[in-house]
C-alpha cells in the first residue's frame, strides 16, 4: 500500500473527527494537499475518486461551517464514507497488498 495513500486516508479521518471541535481550517488544508497526489496518480480510476474524494470533504467542511440541514451534512457524511473506501480498495489493488510503497 502507498503510504500517501494512507495518511490521505487518516486525514480524511481526521477531518470527520474534528466535528467535535468546530472542525479547524487545518483539517481542510490537510486533506486538499493530496490533490497533487492524486492528480499524478496514473490509475485513472484511482485519480477520479481520490479527487472526487477531496472535493466531497471540502464541501462538507464548507456545509458543516455554514451550518446546513443536519439531513444534508449527513448525506455527504455517508458520501465521504463510501467514498473512502473505494479509494482504499482501489489503493489495494493498485499498490498491493500490505507492502508500503512511497
Amino acid at each position: 500500500m502507498d503510504k500517501q495513500l494512507i495518511k490521505f486516508d487518516n486525514a480524511v479521518e481526521a477531518l470527520g473527527d474534528s466535528m467535535l471541535i468546530n472542525m479547524p481550517q487545518q483539517r481542510i488544508k490537510d486533506v486538499q494537499q493530496f490533490r497533487e497526489y492524486f492528480e499524478q496518480q496514473p490509475d485513472a480510476k484511482l485519480r477520479k475518486l481520490g479527487l472526487r474524494l477531496i472535493d466531497e470533504c471540502v464541501g462538507f467542511a464548507y456545509m458543516f461551517r455554514i451550518g446546513a440541514a443536519y439531513e444534508k451534512v449527513s448525506e455527504k457524511s455517508l458520501e465521504i464514507c463510501r467514498l473512502r473506501e473505494e479509494v482504499y480498495k482501489r489503493g489495494l489493488r493498485t499498490y498491493g497488498g500490505t507492502q508500503l510503497k512511497g
